[in-house]
């Protein structure tokens, strides 16, 4: 099965034509050439090629009265809405893409709103998979899977999980080795995670209204918590080296991480570097600037199945969106891809919940805020831009430090007198910058 998906994540540009095989004799063929034909386009990421294969065999089992035909073609889930608004009457009939994409699908009608499955899908479906597949209250597709999201990874042979649970014992056991980890802003969709939990924030695409109180003073004292972690100097902000990273291990721990933040994305290739060593958990708490523990949070988001509204074949394709996101399809995805499935009953199976990614994943859902109800494209540039302010300033603590204490108008004070007088100041500004371009889609 291994080598399959390999294969087919190779050679998955290539637009692969699954035809309904008669086989056996002639009066067979012929009896099959004359029943009904069905074509449905059917477009998904390369890595799900091979599953998609398989479960479109399965599908037609179903249908032994019609010869009904796939055309699968590669379409990355995050390239689905540009690829397909360009022709919607020409696109697939049914497609994966990101939940944040799917009010702008539902505006330009091009998705088709579930009926006929729609209850069953509720009910099998974690309600927050079925609020992002919503757009006033009409259903408009089918969860397929409740994984998009971060925790943390580590390397059990140099720090135990009873180790992980806060930011603070996770740093002092990467000091005492003279290690480091990894925590990544990606651009301010990780950076969320000092925020998320105390904070309020939202958008409403349907009235084009962003809030965000990250700049008051509950959001100050989570700010001050990520700069006093970072000019601890042992985080590492690329979670791109992450795999390379656990890798050094084997060789010197000193060069490599004992834990590092990432998402189910890097679970195959860190499981496959740390083998038996290989474990994950959800994020820790982190000190704030309060001196109290704080839960570190995360954006989440699901991955969605739709139909197209210009499908020649409504009742099909909604039957195959339905088929290929049941339970039993994304129990197999999750055992064998790692996948985290959005079915309730998949999610609870053991073999789902011995999967330390999914795991992990499930486990922090709960501090997590739905991406595609939280931001608009305005959040990015300034969450980008406030990450890399901060994380620069607490990388030059020590310099900056000593710099102002050198000052002949600051001699006798300290380091507490530097974080109030100069450096929480500072913070400050760069919290109520970021806030103001967030909050400027409000006046676009």
């Amino acid at each position: 099965m291994l080598n399959r998906y390999l294969k087919t994540m190779i050679f998955g540009a290539v637009t692969v034509l699954v035809v309904s095989c008669g086989g056996g004799t002639s009066a067979t063929s012929s009896a099959t050439s004359q029943l009904p034909t069905y074509t449905l386009k059917v477009w998904g990421p390369s890595q799900e090629q091979q599953f998609l294969t398989d479960v479109t065999e399965s599908f037609k089992l179903l249908y032994p009265s019609i010869n009904l035909n796939f055309e699968l073609a590669v379409v990355g889930e995050p390239d689905l809405k540009g690829i397909l608004l360009l022709d919607v009457p020409g696109g697939a009939d049914v497609f994966a893409f990101p939940d944040d994409q799917l009010e702008d699908l539902v505006t330009a009608g091009a998705l088709s709103e579930l009926t006929q499955f729609k209850d069953d899908v509720i009910e099998r479906n974690q309600d927050w998979t079925i609020d992002v597949a919503s757009v006033d209250e009409k259903l408009y597709a089918y969860p397929n899977t409740a994984d998009n999201g971060i925790f943390m990874y580590y390397d059990s042979r140099y720090i135990q999980a009873s180790e992980m649970t806060t930011l603070d014992s996770i740093l002092a056991k990467a000091e005492e080795l003279n290690s480091k980890i990894i925590i990544d802003p990606m651009g301010g969709w990780a950076m969320s995670s000092w925020f998320a939990v105390p904070g309020e924030i939202s958008w409403s695409k349907t009235t084009m209204t962003q809030t965000i109180d990250w700049n008051n003073e509950v959001g100050l004292s989570s700010a001050i918590g990520m700069y006093n972690a970072y000019k601890t100097n042992l985080i590492q902000r690329d979670q791109g080296i992450i795999v390379t990273e656990f890798l050094e291990n084997d060789t010197d721990v000193q060069e490599g991480i004992i834990a590092g933040v990432s998402g189910t994305w890097n679970a195959v290739a860190i499981k496959t570097i740390l083998g038996d060593n290989y474990a994950a958990i959800k994020m820790p708490t982190f000190t704030n600037g309060n001196g109290q523990q704080q839960q570190m949070g995360s954006m989440i988001g699901a991955k969605l199945i739709g139909v197209n509204a210009y499908t020649a074949n409504p009742g099909l394709a909604h039957a195959f969106a339905n088929y290929m996101t049941n339970y039993d399809n994304q129990l197999t995805k999750a055992v064998t891809m790692g996948v985290g499935p959005s079915n309730i009953s998949a999610q609870q199976n053991p073999e789902v919940q011995e999967v330390p990614s999914l795991k992990a994943i499930f486990d922090q859902a709960p501090h997590g805020i739905l991406q595609a109800r939280s931001v608009s494209s305005y959040y990015w540039s300034p969450a980008g831009a406030f990450a890399d302010a901060l994380i620069t300033d607490a990388r030059n603590h020590a310099d900056n430090l000593a710099e102002w204490l050198a000052l002949p108008e600051n001699s006798g004070k300290t380091e507490a007198d530097f974080m109030t007088e100069v450096q929480i100041p500072l913070i400050q500004d760069y919290l109520d910058i970021f806030i103001e371009g967030v909050l400027a889609v409000n006046e676009a």
